[in-house]
């Protein structure tokens, strides 16, 4: 973790000590500080994880997906193999 990340982390805790992180993931998302744009390609990629392990074929997930955030299939499908660079986990 950077020097950068502990001081946002501490001045967060300072100044926020008693919001859920729910909440405080919303006023982070006001003010700009959070990629939305990355939040939602993470969303998509891990609905269609879920799907997968509930038994649906990849392509299939991936159509459950769209119709879920009502956006294209093709979005899905770029968020599945173009944005490589984003996962939940390490």
């Amino acid at each position: 973790m950077t020097s950068y990340e502990k001081e946002l982390i501490s001045q967060l805790e300072q100044h926020y000590p008693r919001l859920s992180t729910t909440r405080l993931l919303e006023k982070l998302m006001d003010m700009g500080v959070i990629d939305f744009s990355r939040c939602k390609i993470l969303a998509v990629r891990s609905r269609v994880e879920q799907l997968v392990k509930q038994g649906y074929k990849k392509i299939d997930a991936m159509w459950e997906a769209a119709s879920h955030f009502a956006c294209s299939y093709e979005y899905v499908r770029k968020c599945m193999y173009y944005y490589q660079d984003v996962n939940l986990c390490d």
